[in-house]
């Protein structure tokens, strides 16, 4: 059902759970720039739980930078990411597709940056790819130009994940209950290893395996486009130690990687701790990327 108010000054909604900023956006708080500097489009999948209010205060530093992008953000929970099928996770992210891409033409004239923050963000990033394809065919990519991993992606083990993940899922839920924060967490817990056993037995794959492997596949997520890795090494939900080892996979993969490493952030909180650092790695790796297009066309 679509949401006819947006919670966000500033977004139209193009489904529950997709926000779309005004092409008529203000574009007077910054110098404009030349337009070939900047990309066309701009998606930012929020993480797990996040709220419109404060996904949104990344749209409003990308604005910042680039304020003639069209920018719009994801909003998905923690729980959805784990038990919704993958057709399902296709279907909610049809409606971005079908604003973004209403057509497989002219894609040279689109320059886009994906921006996935925590797994779940990734999850969703990893179906809108999957939704390109269901659109204009198999044998064709979203086309982006830049992807940012935020706090993303941690372990795909799942005996290393299931504490982190519910964690993760009891701290978006832990209003709902009146009881201590770690019996929601136990009780997640058990919850999500049942979900593991289900998924076993009847032989699907996991969301996070299933978007780590989808960004790994040139024929869902091209290569064309360089990876830069947003993480911590305090970050208690997405391990250093996992976001460097995906990063390798991906760069012996044919990959181009960037590691930005942030001091004493927490987990989506690199942002927060060090704008200056976390939006000049975006716009230095854009500038690079863009430059990077100019030479393949010489």
């Amino acid at each position: 059902m679509v949401v006819k108010i947006s919670p966000v000054p500033g977004f139209t909604p193009i489904s529950d759970r997709i926000f779309i900023r005004n092409e008529d956006s203000d574009s007077s708080e910054t110098p404009e720039k030349p337009a070939i500097e900047q990309p066309t489009t701009i998606i930012v999948f929020g993480w797990g739980d996040g709220t419109p209010k404060n996904v949104a205060k990344y749209a409003d530093g990308y604005h910042k930078l680039f304020p003639k992008a069209r920018i719009l953000m994801v909003i998905s929970s923690t729980w959805e990411a784990i038990y919704q099928s993958l057709e399902q996770r296709i279907g909610a992210m049809l409606p971005l597709v079908d604003a973004v891409f209403p057509t497989s033409e002219d894609l040279s004239e689109k320059r886009i940056i994906l921006h996935a923050m925590s797994n779940t963000g990734g999850i969703y990033a990893a179906a809108a790819l999957h939704a390109f394809q269901h659109r204009h065919g198999e044998d064709k990519a979203l086309p982006h130009h830049l992807c940012v991993s935020d706090s993303t992606p941690g372990s795909i083990v799942f005996a290393s994940e299931v504490g982190r993940w519910s964690r993760a899922v009891a701290l978006g839920t832990a209003k709902w209950f009146p009881w201590p924060f770690i019996v929601t967490q136990k009780i997640w817990w058990a919850v999500l290893y049942a979900v593991h056993l289900l998924e076993r037995a009847i032989g699907r794959e996991a969301s996070g395996v299933a978007s780590c492997r989808a960004f790994l596949e040139h024929g869902t997520a091209t290569p064309r486009a360089p990876r830069l890795y947003m993480y911590s090494k305090t970050d208690d939900l997405i391990w250093w130690e996992d976001v460097e080892a995906q990063a390798a996979v991906a760069k012996s993969k044919g990959y181009t990687t960037i590691m930005e490493m942030f001091d004493n952030s927490p987990h989506v909180g690199h942002m927060r701790m060090h704008p200056d650092q976390y939006w000049g790695a975006i716009e230095n790796n854009w500038r690079a990327s863009v430059a990077l297009e100019g030479n393949s066309r010489t």
